[in-house]
């Protein structure tokens, strides 16, 4: 259904802009405007992750965005064993998951312990100053915050409990799959104790400034490529987490390439991959908690875009891309782990579960711009469920100056 959307308003689009002429394609537009629709993960909120690049050129005038995400997580409470014992990490290799509970002595065994919640609408807010340090160079400031809450109308839509289930029960998925009828509607509570006893909470209401990110980025001129509409760019990332769960410096790269093919009236068919690779944690102080074993933070994003410029250098896209990231912790660890929890529903475990699971999204986003303001929404989910979150939107917002 998705993409029978997107092809109707393809064609929309093109009809419409074919009412322009031949000079469109001369117009020197902003580069197109994309939210970011990185996820509100409990964990991710608390690290610099990268958000993809898909400009083919840099910012000509500095400008202001502002970016609002909002994304339902359910992820019901489960303790996780892991056996000290190499006899006991063994003789939980050979069972399988979701069995190991009903064979291992939780109370005489020797093991460390992992718990994990989350429940209600995580709002990430961030505001972006781009300014260009010349015709190929761009700096980026962006700053992170987040709040916790219900998600109680009429404060979300898409992506409150009730809507989710009434989509659940009335078009796809049945009769509550995930068990949120059982334990109840519009909580809001986030907690987290990892291997070491380190413990986070995040309650109703809490509002947490999490962290600033400086980025750079370079549009590199190949004639070669540029000559048959590929474009590239590359950037570094320096992270700075100023919350107390997990405060450091995360350090990253961020490749890019993007295919334009152009068609009448300045319309272009873009293709786009960018690539991403986190280190995290290069840097911490004092205590924090272990959100993640994994070095490296690897990620991909596969973009196909349809741009529709008009008159006085405005444009209209619709674009949708495919996200991918590498579990937060090894999957390994997994293989000897003990999941405990309450089996109402066949996802009861992904609160523990998911953080050694690749992570996939698939996003579809609408940008307009008109002279110096743009304006992109986008709707966000995880259709390999990972269930942090599970569904979300945003809106993103920029401004330009002279």
């Amino acid at each position: 259904m998705r993409f029978m959307v997107l092809i109707l308003l393809l064609k929309c689009g093109i009809c419409f802009s074919q009412t322009g002429k031949d000079s469109l394609n001369k117009i020197n537009l902003n580069p197109v405007f994309y939210a970011n629709t990185l996820a509100t993960h409990p964990f991710g909120i608390f690290i610099s992750r990268i958000n993809s690049n898909f400009q083919v050129k840099s910012s000509p005038r500095i400008s202001v965005a502002i970016n609002i995400s909002n994304g339902n997580v359910w992820l019901p409470y489960v303790k996780a064993y892991l056996p000290l014992n190499e006899a006991d990490k063994s003789a939980m290799r050979n069972i399988g998951w979701h069995e190991r509970a009903y064979n291992y002595d939780t109370i005489n065994t020797p093991s460390k312990t992992i718990e994990s919640l989350a429940d209600g609408i995580i709002r990430l807010y961030q505001i972006k100053l781009v300014i260009p340090l010349s015709a190929n160079q761009e700096l980026k400031i962006n700053t992170r915050m987040f709040s916790l809450d219900p998600g109680n109308s009429p404060y979300a839509s898409l992506t409150s409990d009730k809507f989710i289930e009434w989509f659940h029960s009335n078009i796809s998925g049945g009769e509550d799959p995930f068990a949120r009828k059982a334990y109840g509607f519009n909580q809001a509570k986030i907690s987290y104790t990892d291997k070491n006893g380190r413990t986070f909470n995040v309650d109703n209401g809490d509002f947490i400034f999490s962290g600033i990110d400086l980025s750079y980025y370079r549009y590199p001129h190949f004639k070669l490529l540029e000559n048959r509409n590929i474009y590239t760019n590359f950037g570094l990332q320096l992270g700075i987490n100023i919350n107390s769960i997990n405060p450091g410096l995360d350090f990253g790269f961020n490749p890019s390439i993007i295919k334009k093919i152009n068609f009448k009236h300045g319309n272009e068919l873009r293709f786009g991959v960018s690539l991403g690779a986190l280190r995290h944690s290069v840097f911490q102080s004092g205590d924090h908690v272990q959100l993640s074993n994994n070095l490296f933070l690897l990620s991909s994003e596969f973009l196909l875009g349809y741009v529709m410029p008009f008159k006085n250098s405005s444009y209209f896209s619709i674009a949708t891309t495919y996200y991918i990231q590498n579990s937060y912790n090894k999957r390994s660890d997994f293989d000897d782990m003990v999941l405990v929890g309450k089996r109402i529903k066949s996802h009861w475990h992904y609160a523990v579960s998911h953080l050694y699971r690749t992570i996939t999204a698939n996003n579809l986003i609408l940008s307009y711009s008109k002279g110096a303001f743009a304006i992109s929404v986008y709707a966000r989910e995880d259709l390999l469920v990972d269930n942090a979150p599970d569904v979300q939107t945003g809106i993103g917002m920029q401004m330009s100056f002279k």
